[in-house]
């Protein structure tokens, strides 16, 4: 910020600083009511489904790639017991 050197300066410096003010209390009003709908018991209801949901898919998948491991590897067995055999 520049030094103010006359009266005309000074009331547009208070108008920016007004500005800036109004600006930063619109922002944190509307964090304020973000939060406030964030923390409504359905809004909360429905976080903790999808993060129980998230987490299961996940618990899905994991078992998948597991049961997929396995029947990988008991199909590469059979196949090698057979080249073998032969």
């Amino acid at each position: 910020m520049s030094k103010i050197r006359n009266l005309e300066e000074l009331r547009e410096a208070i108008r920016d600083l007004e500005h800036q003010n109004y600006v930063s209390e619109q922002q944190l009003r509307k964090r304020v009511a973000d939060i406030a709908d964030s923390l409504k018991p359905m809004n909360l209801l429905r976080g903790l489904f999808s993060q129980v949901a998230g987490a299961a898919s996940g618990v899905k998948g994991g078992l998948f790639r597991m049961a997929a491991g396995l029947v990988t590897s008991f199909v590469v067995k059979k196949f090698f017991k057979k080249s073998i055999a032969k």
